[in-house]
């Protein structure tokens, strides 16, 4: 009867063993999904112009202050120029990431800088760079000399490069 036991207890074994396994089934389904992405649209001005990747020459106006005659720079004057950032094409907010004067394009005896940008919330902004005649008449008399030789050119060539990036949510 032991042995009768113990072969009933394994054919139960076996077929609990073959009841399981092919019970048991592994169920797997498969799909394939295709999705779509449009790009923004990049598009930049810069005083009306479109560019991707320029050296901008600034155009100077004296200020009302300290003014010369007729609309034109003395000692001591400062004049500015302007560039319109429009990048209301495009997709995507900008950010002007840098705004330089371009070293070696400033004439002896001035100063050009970046001064604030401003942005109108509507995908544009303002550059301002002011250019600064350093000199003031009785600074000494080899400065008024330098000044002297100054009178009734035209300063020109000064550049100005300007660095339009995307604005990131980290930029805040």
């Amino acid at each position: 009867m032991k042995g009768n036991k113990k072969v009933l207890v394994a054919i139960v074994l076996l077929l609990l063993i073959s009841v399981t396994f092919t019970t048991l089934a592994i169920y797997r389904s498969t799909a394939t999904a295709e999705g779509t992405v449009t790009a923004a649209k990049w598009k930049v001005k810069v005083n009306g112009t479109e560019v991707s990747t320029a050296t901008l020459t600034a155009t100077f106006t004296p200020a009302t202050t300290n003014i010369g005659m007729n609309g034109k720079m003395a000692p001591g004057d400062i004049a500015t120029a302007t560039f319109e950032v429009d990048a209301t094409e495009s997709e995507v907010p900008i950010k002007v990431d840098s705004a330089t004067v371009v070293e070696g394009t400033v004439p002896a005896g001035f100063e050009a800088t970046v001064g604030e940008v401003t942005y109108d919330g509507t995908q544009k902004a303002t550059v301002t760079v002011e250019l600064t005649w350093t000199g003031v008449i009785g600074d000494n008399e080899e400065k008024d000399t330098a000044d002297k030789a100054k009178q009734g050119t035209t300063i020109t060539g000064v550049q100005v490069q300007l660095t339009v990036r995307q604005k990131l949510a980290s930029d805040n």
